[in-house]
């Protein structure tokens, strides 16, 4: 396959990705107003995967085999990418010792549930910098990050220690 075909399956696969989530979050509010008072909160393991859809659509990235150990995706230049998501608007967790690859980047998104909304990007840049806001060690082994507090960090990134973005059509 052409180099071009490969893109044009990427930004395809990419589109359709987007509507089955549009699906995916308008059966979640019809459950919650079938049951008022119940919440049907998107989170876990599909959160993530979500969210590494939509860091690969965003960046210039490939996503890793799924469940590789302490990292979700590669840059072209190979730094080790983990990517955290979140439909919340206070936080995200992460495992501490994911630092271990002092060249890993960390990416995170606070995903949009409004059609034609862009998902937030709260965090592009080294994960050793964004470990030093994250707080203490909890007993599952994870640590909260505050997304005010990785907005702050974000603002003092520099380009060249951000995972670039994907160059689109």
């Amino acid at each position: 396959m052409s180099g071009e075909n490969l893109e044009y399956d990427f930004v395809t696969r990419s589109a359709r990705t987007t509507a089955l989530i549009q699906q995916l979050l308008n059966v979640v509010r019809e459950l919650e107003q079938m049951h008022p008072g119940r919440k049907f909160p998107l989170d876990g393991h599909l959160v993530g995967s979500i969210g590494e859809a939509a860091a690969e659509a965003l960046f210039a990235l490939t996503l890793a085999p799924t469940s590789t150990a302490g990292y979700d995706a590669l840059t072209d230049d190979d730094r080790k990418v983990e990517v955290k998501a979140t439909f919340g608007t206070t936080s995200v967790a992460i495992r501490p010792t994911s630092g271990k690859h002092r060249e890993s980047a960390l990416i995170v998104l606070r995903l949009s549930k409004q059609p034609g909304t862009d998902h937030e990007v709260v965090y592009n840049g080294p994960l050793v910098k964004a470990l030093q806001v994250a707080g203490p060690t909890q007993s599952n082994g994870r640590a909260v990050m505050h997304l005010e507090h990785l907005r702050a960090l974000n603002r003092s990134v520099p380009d060249e220690e951000r995972v670039p973005h994907r160059q689109q059509l």
